[in-house]
């Protein structure tokens, strides 16, 4: 009779490693999530860095913080010397054009 009883939850190996590998499954993919749109978008990437570097406890969340932060900074300094470069060479190629009529 005892062979047909089923385990609960927390006594069955099996069934804490599947949840166990389902919470790291989303671990990552949420942490792929952050790092994808913190270098997509400058400013989520430094929302989120300065959000989990402030609030977070442990050592995981606060390296997450960080590369967050640094996505969100490499990319918002890239997007300022693209615009500089682009206007630059707007007003360059505008300007070189005005006195020949």
């Amino acid at each position: 009779m005892n062979e047909t009883t089923p385990k609960p939850a927390d006594t069955d190996p099996r069934l804490t490693e599947r949840w166990q590998s389902l919470v790291d499954i989303l671990y990552l993919s949420q942490v792929t999530f952050l790092y994808l749109f913190s270098a997509i978008y400058p400013v989520v990437g430094l929302f989120f860095g300065v959000l989990f570097l402030s609030g977070s406890i442990s050592a995981k969340g606060k390296r997450i913080g960080k590369v967050c932060l640094i996505l969100g900074i490499v990319n918002a300094a890239l997007m300022i010397l693209f615009l500089v470069l682009t206007l630059a060479l707007g007003l360059a190629g505008a300007l070189s054009g005005l006195g020949k009529d």
